[in-house]
């Protein structure tokens, strides 16, 4: 017998509901619900309350959205009643606590690499809690093969047999099948869009744009992005980049715009920027917002580290380059601004490489295959308390060598020598006259011997 109860998609950030704008992390919990909804499942993906004006019941109803309060998460969960809970990556884990159903994790990206970027006060801390939700899981998926391997060895401290070619599959993010239709492109017309994070840096690759198009006398930048909406981890740092970009008159400051009028804007663009300095996290990220570029038939001016970069590459949708070599990234540009009808088979091969590899009715099989039938993780109970009990075992070890330290410490401040020598150190200075006095007879004799021994 089918189970008639909802795949409970969750996620930290907002969704692409009509009107609304949207992060990264809201698009892949919703690409992950369509997917799951495109195999025949009844996926419902819920979102935190957002602040000011909450989409209403109707539109949510419509999308088969949910909205829940954080601080309720666990309840909101378990009147669902769903057959398995999905989250969109593991930090929700903590307030979804426990609940009678499966539940997979969805790892699409260095979460606790952000976290160091973002100053994270306890980053140990941080570590044991994922340890801990991926202790709890039944099934995880990642978002590229770079991922996989970077995810594979928290996996293994959490329990999991890694030795399984299944241990963690790869669902990269994907976008709708239906690609949009594109009217009359401006192909003069430059994007960049995203909210600003610590460990995304743009400003290199940025400003070598707005160079070429003062060289050129052609172009136009269109900025939609700025501070990210639920918090600005990225404290202020790109501020002297937004005043550069608002001054300067081939740029227009668009702001966010919600996720459908946001991608009527691209259709109509020629080229997009995507352009972030190397580190960690950008190395392992399989990047939302290029391949939103990409479904909406714009090129891209891509990074040349990442997984995604070879996908570019072999599909010729755009190129990659040195984000951090601004010569280069100047040079392409120009070459864009003064011959932009050679990049038409590019634009067409943006379309293609969506259509064949980010299909999202193809990438889901893992999960939905698992969502079709979920069960709780082999000997996941007894990999759960092998993985609490040495978290445990480590944090008593630590408090019980802290306390023996405390103990010898007490101990030796007690002896009758160390009473003493505190005491006097307050008169170090009156007793080093008599210090000296002592040991003049000492040293008399101690010569007198040497210079016996070298008579002989």
């Amino acid at each position: 017998m089918t189970d008639s109860r909802p795949i409970l998609v969750l996620t930290t950030e907002p969704l692409p509901l009509p009107g609304r704008s949207v992060t990264g992390a809201g698009m892949r919990a919703w690409g992950l619900a369509q997917g799951l909804r495109a195999r025949g499942l009844d996926a419902v993906v819920a979102m935190p309350v957002p602040a000011g004006d909450p989409p209403d019941a109707k539109t949510l109803q419509q999308h088969g959205a949910a909205m829940f309060k954080r601080a309720e998460l666990n309840a909101f969960a378990r009147k669902m009643n769903p057959s398995a809970v999905v989250l969109q990556h593991w930090g929700l884990a903590r307030e979804l606590g426990d609940v009678d159903a499966p539940l997979a994790i969805d790892l699409a990206g260095p979460h606790l690499l952000e976290r160091l970027y973002w100053e994270s006060p306890d980053p140990e801390q941080d570590r044991i809690e994922k340890i801990g939700a991926l202790s709890r899981a039944d099934f995880v998926c990642c978002s590229g093969e770079y991922q996989r391997h970077y995810f594979l060895p928290f996996l293994s401290e959490a329990g999991w047999d890694v030795t399984l070619r299944d241990a963690l599959p790869v669902i990269p993010y994907s976008l709708d099948p239906a690609l949009p239709q594109a009217g009359e492109r401006d192909p003069f017309t430059l994007v960049y869009g995203g909210y600003f994070l610590p460990w995304q840096d743009p400003s290199i690759a940025l400003e070598a744009c707005l160079e070429a198009m003062d060289e050129a006398g052609a172009g136009r930048l269109e900025f939609y992005g700025g501070m990210h909406p639920q918090l600005d981890v990225s404290g202020g740092k790109f501020e002297p980049l937004l005043e550069r970009l608002a001054a300067h008159p081939r740029v227009t400051m668009c702001g966010p715009l919600p996720f459908d009028a946001l991608t009527q804007r691209y259709c109509r663009a020629g080229l997009a920027v995507d352009l972030m300095a190397r580190n960690p996290e950008r190395e392992l990220a399989f990047t939302t917002r290029t391949l939103v570029y990409l479904w909406c038939g714009l090129p891209v001016l891509y990074n040349d580290y990442s997984e995604l970069s070879s996908w570019i590459e072999r599909y010729g949708a755009g190129a990659t380059l040195n984000p951090e070599d601004p010569a280069a990234v100047k040079r392409v540009m120009l070459e864009y601004l003064r011959d932009s009808a050679a990049w038409d088979e590019r634009r067409e091969a943006a379309r293609r490489l969506m259509r064949e590899q980010f299909d999202w009715t193809k990438t889901i099989d893992p999960l939905a295959a698992w969502c079709a039938d979920p069960k709780p993780r082999a000997n996941k109970e007894l990999s759960g308390q092998n993985s609490g009990e040495q978290t445990r075992r480590l944090l008593q070890q630590t408090k019980d060598e802290l306390q023996k330290t405390r103990s010898e410490l007490e101990t030796l401040q007690g002896k009758w020598h160390v009473r003493l020598a505190r005491k006097m150190h307050g008169w170090a200075p009156l007793l080093a006259p008599l210090v000296w006095l002592a040991l003049t007879p000492l040293a008399w004799i101690v010569r007198r011997e040497l210079r016996r021994g070298e008579s002989e």
